[in-house]
Formats: C-alpha cells, structure tokens, sequence
C-alpha cells in the first residue's frame, strides 16, 4: 500500500498534507496483494489550492488505478480526517499475524480518520505512535481516536473487526475535554444533527464495503460525550454514502442516502425521532412536469421548513446543473411539483 500511496503521490505531485473526504476502502489478499482500492482525498497545494483525488483501483479489470480530479468536497471537521495518522499505524501492527487467525480469502482495512466508539471496546487495541508500541488503554466514557479497521468482509458479524486506535495525543482530546474548554463541537451535516438545545442526532458508520455504508442512527443528551442507538437500521437495509440529515422538530425528520457515487439518492422520514423510518415516495413522473428522461431528477437535499411548509429542492446529482423545488404540506409524506430553480 505504501508503494501505490507513493507512485500516486510523486505522478499527480499531491500535497504533502492530505485529508480523507469519504473514507478509505481497500481489500487485500493473505499475500498482501491488494485487490481493489476506493478513497477520496484532498489537500491544499504550496500555493493555497484544494486539489483532490477520486482514487479508484479494481484489480480484477486493470492493474492501473483510475484517478478522478478537480471534484466537490467539504473542508469541514478535517481535523478529523487527517491520512497520515491511517500510515503511521499500519506501519507499527502487524498486519500479516492479524489476519493469519482468520484464515480467510480476503481481508478488508477500512479508514475515516478519527471515530468515536462510545464506552464499546469490542476489538479495540491501542497504538502509541509516539512510543511505535501498543498502548494501554484509555479510560472514559467516549473512547475516541484515529482508527484503522481490519476485518473479513461479508463476515462483520461473524468474525469481530480488529479496531487500531491511536492513543490519544496533544492534537487529541476526549469529547468532555473540548466541551470543558468551550470548543465548538465538529459536525459532519451529512451525518450528524444539532438540535437548539443542545441535543444531537447522527447517522454512524457500523459497516463498510466499496465505497457503501450501514448505519445505525445515535442520539446523544450531553453534547457527544455519550451515545445510545434509536434505530439499528434507519436505511431499512439499505448501503450507500450518508448526504444528509435534518430534524423539523423533535419528532419530525429527514435522511438522505447516496448511492452511485452521489448520481441519485434516496430520502427517509420518521415521525418518532428516528425510532422507525419509512423511504418518501418521490416517484420519477412527478420529478418534472413534463418528464424528460435525458434530465431527472433524483438528488433531493433536506427538507426545510418556511411559513408552515415544507420545501425541497431536487437536483439531478449530487453536482447536477438542474434543480427543482417541491413543496409539502403534509409533513413530508407526499410532495408537489413547484418550479424549476435553475
């Protein structure tokens, strides 16, 4: 992995510091021959430009990765999304003794920078990047850190994911920490929710494949320090990218899942704070008043409340030219046609 890391980074000339936007996939044989690679990362070039790079790699089609540039990405949180500590900790475990107890065909390392893991230390073993030997661990009721996940994909729940973490530094502080100094939470708006009190709601990664997600939907009552699940399953079984989530109130709110490298989406609703979910009945003949199958649209961003109504709008991708705004006046589980936007 060092190797292909270090052929792309001299051939595309990228930044030395470089950011995960997405997450960092890559499967691999018992003899380390990587077997198919997806990420997308990001940096700042010497003069102050953001640069990223789509990296896509199939081993089964081509022995040469497909490297997508000049995209759309979030800066935001990206204290979080550093790549470098992802390298410092694969060079300091054994990766070879980790999977040999498996015995399987394929393995599986999954990255996102830093995640929170709550009081749950199922897997987890601690790594002093400082001291290049295992940690102790870390006491609290939020363990958190930059985490690499190795596992056996398919088998998550069969065969317990091994979880490297980076023991906390200077540059890492718990959650009650930053909260004690009046330092502004992060929060992905793809994935996490703040309500005026305080409260927060986020969608979390429990399970990863080629670019798709599981989630299970978390609330949390004291600004992140701890988080309990409402729903295990709020995508209804459903795998993609998390592109948004939105409360109206308490009760009432939104998620949104990508698939296809953000082509189309899917938006979900619950009426119970996330307890249950249904998927909102955004048929294609109503997408358009006059239907054109060369434009659809089928991207919707979060629902929004103005004067008692709901309105959405309705863009063809995640970066389509195109949009369109519906309305609802029936708390979001039917929605009509109001005009194009642009």
């Amino acid at each position: 992995m060092d190797e292909m890391l270090a052929d792309l980074e001299q051939k595309l000339q990228m930044p030395e510091d470089l950011y995960v936007a997405t997450s960092f996939n890559l499967y691999f044989k018992p003899d380390g021959t990587i077997t198919s690679l997806e990420t997308y990362l990001y940096g700042k070039d010497d003069r102050g430009n953001l640069k990223t790079y789509l990296i896509s790699y199939d081993g089964s089609k081509s022995k040469r990765a497909t490297v997508y540039l000049d995209g759309s990405v979030s800066e935001q949180g990206e204290d979080r999304k550093k790549l470098q500590p992802m390298l410092d900790i694969l060079k300091q475990v054994n990766l070879e003794g980790t999977v040999q107890q498996w015995d399987e065909e394929e393995y599986g390392i999954i990255y996102y920078g830093v995640r929170d893991w709550g009081n749950d230390s199922t897997g987890i073993n601690w790594v002093d990047l400082n001291e290049g030997r295992p940690a102790k661990a870390e006491t609290g009721s939020n363990i958190r850190g930059y985490t690499v996940s190795v596992y056996v994909p398919g088998k998550e729940n069969e065969i317990t994911p091994i979880r490297y973490l980076a023991a906390s530094g200077e540059e890492e502080q718990s959650s009650s920490e930053a909260l004690s100094e009046d330092k502004p939470a992060v929060i992905n708006p793809d994935e996490e929710f703040q309500f005026e009190n305080g409260d927060r709601i986020r969608l979390n990664v429990v399970d990863a494949a080629l670019g798709s997600r599981y989630y299970t939907l978390e609330c949390s009552d004291d600004g992140g320090i701890n988080w309990k699940v409402v729903n295990q399953d709020p995508f209804l079984g459903q795998a993609g990218v998390a592109a948004g989530i939105a409360f109206i109130d308490e009760k009432l709110g939104f998620f949104c899942l990508s698939h296809n490298g953000g082509d189309e989406a899917e938006l979900y609703r619950t009426a119970d704070g996330g307890k249950t979910t249904k998927p909102v009945n955004l048929p294609y003949s109503v997408m358009e008043k006059e239907p054109n199958q060369d434009s659809q649209f089928d991207f919707p961003e979060m629902p929004y409340e103005e004067d008692g109504i709901l309105k959405m709008v309705i863009g063809q991708g995640a970066d389509g030219a195109q949009e369109v705004l519906y309305q609802s006046e029936d708390g979001g589980i039917s929605w009509e046609f109001v005009g194009e936007i642009r």
